[in-house]
């Protein structure tokens, strides 16, 4: 893969995450945070095995952890021969702390769904017990990804920029032309900045 297709790619990982990002924040923050606040304002918490009949507030979106979690998969998977040593935002740091988050609010999401279904006599997770399973997974992928790198364990090309010359470009010099928002798909193809600019 040539330089400008990989620091392409980084760019559309850029986007990938920024989806992500908009998705957990709509499907998994604001849900979670309306739970908790529904439950300190109704006083209907959980303990000691006995579910209130007012938990949970409402039922959260527990549908969309199945295309964010498929979102999540494909750029964990899509990222792993990418440096991503550009951007603060398209690092592999970014995508870990959105994988955490992710899996944190899903986790809440599916205990909040589960003790609503328990009230009524029966246990039903609607599958996303299983998607947590899957984002702790991603996660493993990601640190494992991040340590293997940091031990010079994975090809060159993974870990540096390295243009046809077979020269190593440092993530400074590498002029990355992405737009100013992330769903502006017209981009310019990426090109090395000259010596001494």
């Amino acid at each position: 893969m040539t330089l400008e297709r990989r620091v392409a790619w980084e760019a559309r990982f850029g986007d990938g995450l920024f989806l992500a990002t908009i998705l957990w924040v709509v499907f998994g923050a604001l849900p979670t945070i309306g739970l908790l606040v529904g439950q300190l304002v109704t006083g209907s918490f959980v303990s000691k095995g006995a579910v209130p009949d007012s938990f949970p507030a409402f039922m959260p979106p527990w549908w969309a952890a199945y295309p964010m979690t498929l979102l999540l998969v494909v750029l964990t998977l899509g990222s792993l021969p990418l440096p991503l040593r550009g951007l603060r935002a398209t690092t592999r740091s970014t995508l870990l702390t959105v994988l955490v988050l992710t899996f944190s609010t899903t986790l809440y999401i599916a205990a909040a769904a589960a003790a609503a279904e328990a009230h009524e006599g029966r246990v039903n997770f609607f599958g996303v017990d299983n998607l947590v399973f899957i984002q702790f997974f991603l996660i493993l992928v990601t640190v494992a990804r991040m340590l293997l790198s940091g031990l010079r364990l994975l090809p060159r090309t993974w870990r540096e920029y390295i243009d046809e010359d077979g020269t190593v470009v440092p993530p400074k010099e590498i002029v990355r032309r992405a737009p100013r928002r992330p769903w502006d798909w017209n981009r310019n193809r990426a090109r090395r900045r000259p010596p001494g600019q």
